[in-house]
């Protein structure tokens, strides 16, 4: 465990269930905040029966679902007009490229934004995406809501089911993380080429 999870965890065992909603509500907003650690160490004391694991596993999930719903108004209502400041942005904001991309991410939101739940990087990247873009409010909260409760459940029954042994096994979680983050990254970087390949493609036709 890092040594700021080990900062915090006296806190949520001090202040139990509104400080575990506090963290992660925070880490949400994009705190840099290993809720996910934190939340696996709480559910190892919930199996010695420190906390109510029904009650912890529902406290996190309300607060991912009111700290990403928070974070995509955020990117809706003023990310754009932020952006727009910076030159550079700007031109990318109102480019084809952007436009097509906001588009095709619109169509089928859904897989992407669930299961970006899982690695924290990916979760306030498509928020913001999501937020900025034109996936709609109603199809962001529907999978958002369903990968922040499978989410919570998954890395609330680690800590539940292997007690003392969390820490390792979180650890093991923690290697696959990065790998699947970066297998993440890697296949929005195939499907960006993809779009740019067919913007090339029609603009050629036109030319024609």
């Amino acid at each position: 465990m890092d040594a700021l999870a080990q900062t915090i965890l006296p806190y949520i065992l001090l202040y139990k269930y509104s400080a575990l909603f506090v963290i992660t509500f925070l880490a949400s907003l994009a705190l840099p905040i290993p809720a996910g650690t934190l939340l696996v160490a709480s559910a190892a004391f919930a199996s010695q029966g420190y906390f109510n694991i029904v009650v912890l596993i529902g406290v996190v999930i309300v607060a991912n679902i009111a700290g990403d719903n928070i974070l995509f108004w955020l990117a809706r209502l003023y990310g754009k007009k932020v952006l727009y400041r910076i030159g550079f942005m700007r031109k990318i904001l109102t480019s084809k490229n952007f436009t097509l991309i906001e588009d095709s991410i619109s169509d089928r939101p859904g897989f992407v934004i669930f299961i970006s739940r899982f690695e924290v990087i990916a979760t306030l990247t498509v928020n913001l995406i999501c937020g900025l873009g034109k996936v709609s409010y109603r199809k962001f909260m529907i999978y958002e809501t369903l990968g922040a409760f499978v989410d919570a459940f998954f890395y609330g029954m680690i800590g539940y089911l292997f007690g003392d042994s969390w820490q390792a096994v979180n650890n093991l979680i923690g290697n696959f993380s990065i790998l699947f983050f970066l297998a993440i990254a890697l296949a929005v970087a195939i499907f960006w080429k993809k779009i740019i390949n067919n913007l090339n493609k029609k603009a050629r036709h036109r030319e024609i």
